[in-house]
């Protein structure tokens, strides 16, 4: 079998990914072959490709828990999901893609762009759309639940492809970060929900950050370095019960006025960020496999809550259920 050079420098790839690849069947099979495979593992669509050769492409397939991760490398082709496949192939989902190699044209709702390597485009996959590779490229798309994307962002509307250059240095942090969690992922066994649960949190910070950035809460580079540096001091120290934002502040070297100035512009302040970080934390192990083995309390106070009533309060006011009903 022939391969493309474009395909051998590809890194080595974690016992917990499943991997696709058309040169595995004869050319005159590889476009259903992989319109097979992406309908049920990635997104419904339609490939066309125009190498006498047939389509040389390959994925891995990362399974986060709520999210996954796609990594994609192939020569030229075109796909398309069509209104058709809207109808047909329903996927409620939002796409966080990182260009690693070559270059996308992504055309959709009259909006036409081009994406090339150290990119990242962010868009849903409700509405039609084109995208075109006229060589040997690589992307990683990081799918997010549509529902689990609306429950934080609220009516950040998808419907047009939102693009971050990764020679801006505003923007910059966005595909480094990405990139980042990719390593991650390849290095790391992802044979269940633990595993994944670190990843999940580095791609909801992302995406706070491109929120911000989209909706002008990020005033400079070096005031998005401040948040994703707290941010990481927030995610690390959970537990804490002490963790509060005079915490950050003190670990910032900043004063209190000036950390809670940093989350201003962002969808939540500072305390409710720290809140909804161990809510979400605490949701996660009352639902995973074998749950009944920790009590309610040590999760309660494992997150960091200081009472087991405030706990059951919050808990239940954010997602409607008590957290022994939840588990």
């Amino acid at each position: 079998m022939n391969i493309t050079p474009g395909f051998v420098a590809q890194p080595s790839v974690a016992s917990g990914a499943m991997t696709f690849d058309t040169r595995v069947v004869a050319p005159h099979e590889r476009i259903d072959y992989w319109e097979e495979h992406c309908a049920e593992k990635v997104v419904g669509l339609r490939c066309s490709c125009l190498s006498e050769k047939g389509l040389e492409a390959r994925y891995h397939h990362y399974d986060f828990g709520r999210m996954k991760m796609i990594d994609i490398a192939g020569d030229e082709h075109f796909i398309e999901r069509t209104p058709h496949l809207l109808r047909r192939r329903e996927k409620d989902s939002a796409f966080l893609t990182v260009i690693l190699n070559g270059k996308t044209f992504l055309n959709r709702a009259g909006q036409c762009l081009v994406a090339e390597a150290g990119d990242v485009v962010l868009y849903d996959t409700n509405h039609a759309y084109m995208h075109g590779f006229p060589a040997f490229a690589r992307q990683v798309i990081f799918e997010i639940p549509g529902e689990d994307f609306r429950q934080r962002f609220g009516e950040w509307s998808l419907r047009d492809v939102v693009h971050f250059s990764g020679a801006n240095n505003l923007a910059r942090t966005i595909p480094l970060a990405l990139q980042d969690v990719l390593r991650q992922a390849q290095s790391s066994n992802l044979t269940n929900v633990m595993t994944g649960a670190p990843l999940e949190k580095k791609v909801w910070d992302v995406m706070e950050t491109a929120y911000s950035l989209v909706h002008g809460g990020v005033r400079s580079a070096y005031h998005a370095q401040l948040l994703q540096r707290a941010r990481k001091y927030i995610t690390e120290n959970l537990g804490d019960p002490e963790l509060g934002p005079a915490a950050v502040a003190d670990f910032m070297g900043i004063s209190l006025r000036q950390v809670n100035r940093l989350f201003e512009g962002e969808p939540l302040s500072l305390l409710a960020h720290i809140q909804e970080k161990r809510l979400e934390g605490a949701r996660r192990d009352l639902l995973q496999h074998g749950g009944f083995a920790t009590s309610v309390s040590d999760v309660c106070y494992k997150w960091g809550f200081k009472s087991l009533a405030h706990f059951s309060r919050k808990f239940s006011e954010r997602y409607g259920v008590s957290p022994s009903r939840c588990r």
